[in-house]
């Protein structure tokens, strides 16, 4: 009988060079771009001459069969021969964001898991740090939505996640159902109900007739934005 199985890793631009289970358990990923050059950070201009490669770095992914799993990537780096000095840049491709330890995809699903949930619960659930869940956050949070990616919704909701740092005691989230799927499509700033109602308005007519109901929970805020946005839609 077969033991093993192949899945598709579904993160563009990168070629797998090896794949290993540590003493943990955990599943290592090591890829490579195959994407050539970058745009220069100083003048803009996409360069191609090769640089080497700058330090490793290593992200968390989305766990396979339960086992968490991890991805390493040495991003190329490219010499511009237009500006004076003959500067370098690091390539950072589209599936991470510099400087995180979790790709996008993963991001993404940590949103939807703190859906009536708290930073702590989180943590606990996934075994992260919460200042990398925090870091998450701050890099999701928009005042507004690209509307244009969504096709239609048939739900949309509204929840709060409990921060309790710094200047800032919460934050809200809007889920949303697209067809057989539960999305983020945004997390604002804070909970008021005028930044609430802001988004809601923002939503384009042709998303607005798809939408069958408003999920909330009962905090006063967004009760009221939803009765406002349902009795003008």
């Amino acid at each position: 009988m077969r033991q093993t199985f192949e899945i598709p890793l579904d993160i563009p631009d990168v070629t797998i060079e090896n794949v290993t289970t540590n003493r943990m358990g955990h599943i290592e990923i090591t890829v490579k771009s195959t994407v050539e050059g970058t745009l220069c950070h100083r003048c803009g201009t996409m360069t191609t001459q090769f640089y080497g490669e700058d330090r490793e770095i290593t992200v968390r992914h989305l766990p396979i069969l339960g086992r968490k799993t991890f991805m390493h990537l040495r991003p190329k780096r490219s010499q511009c021969l237009h500006c004076d000095g003959s500067s370098t840049t690091t390539q950072t491709l589209s599936w991470y964001t510099p400087r995180s330890s979790f790709p996008k995809a993963y991001e993404k699903q940590i949103l939807l898991i703190m859906i009536h949930s708290t930073v702590q619960d989180t943590r606990v659930k996934e075994d992260i740090g919460y200042e990398a869940i925090m870091g998450s956050i701050d890099r999701s949070i928009a005042r507004e939505i690209q509307w244009e990616d969504v096709p239609r919704l048939e739900v949309i909701g509204l929840d709060e996640i409990a921060l309790k740092k710094g200047h800032r005691d919460c934050v809200a989230i809007i889920p949303g159902r697209m067809e057989t799927a539960t999305v983020i499509l945004g997390v604002l700033p804070d909970r008021k109900k005028a930044t609430v109602k802001t988004v809601l308005r923002s939503i384009p007519q042709r998303v607005r007739q798809t939408i069958h109901c408003v999920g909330t929970e009962m905090y006063e805020g967004f009760v009221h934005a939803a009765k406002r946005y349902w009795a003008s839609a």
